[in-house]
């Protein structure tokens, strides 16, 4: 008998919970849950106002000056750069090109020998012809192995390229491949 009791209990209990779990609507829920944030409807920062808030086409806001103290441990030699911007001219355009071949089987050890051939080559060409905004850039276009094939092109300043162009990146390739073959039968 109170095997069956407990039974019928048991049985009423879980009706009653699947009922209300059926049937939600009969519910009674008489607090609302809100789900704002507390500082929902506060701004977070501050703003203030400044020059640019009144566009005007007529009247720009003047700025003061920005004001430069010289120290002594600076070390600059141009005092207008104005001046020193048409000493190198306005554009730097590339004079010639040319692809070296490294080797199938190129490795870290080529790379080097090339770069400091690389580093010499310009320093010859620099101390020869006294090129403005002489410089090169060196990019790998080997097809399977990238460092057997090296392209370089060699850069000048517009009026440098026109003066001295030609001649500088002659002498900057010839020194790069005989200084490379130097290095590499060296490293034998």
């Amino acid at each position: 008998m109170k095997g069956r009791l407990f039974l019928v209990l048991l049985v009423g209990i879980i009706l009653t919970g699947c009922t209300a779990l059926q049937a939600p609507s009969k519910r009674d829920v008489s607090a609302a849950t809100d789900f704002a944030h507390p500082n929902a409807n506060h701004a977070y920062y501050e703003f203030t106002s400044s020059p640019l808030d009144k566009p005007s086409v007529l009247e720009e806001p003047t700025l003061p000056e920005p004001s430069y103290e010289v120290s002594s441990d600076e070390d600059f030699t141009a005092e207008n750069i104005e001046s020193a911007y048409s000493t190198y001219g306005d554009v730097v355009v590339t004079v010639a090109s040319h692809k070296f071949k490294l080797g199938e089987i190129a490795s870290r050890k080529e790379m080097a020998a090339f770069q400091t051939a690389l580093d010499e080559a310009y320093s010859v060409a620099l101390r020869q012809y006294h090129p403005s905004g002489f410089t090169y850039s060196m990019s790998s276009v080997g097809a399977i192995n990238p460092l057997s094939d090296i392209e370089v092109a060699c850069k000048l300043s517009d009026r440098s390229a026109n003066q001295v162009g030609q001649a500088t990146c002659n002498t900057f390739f010839s020194t790069v491949s005989r200084r490379y073959g130097q290095l590499v039968k060296g490293a034998r």
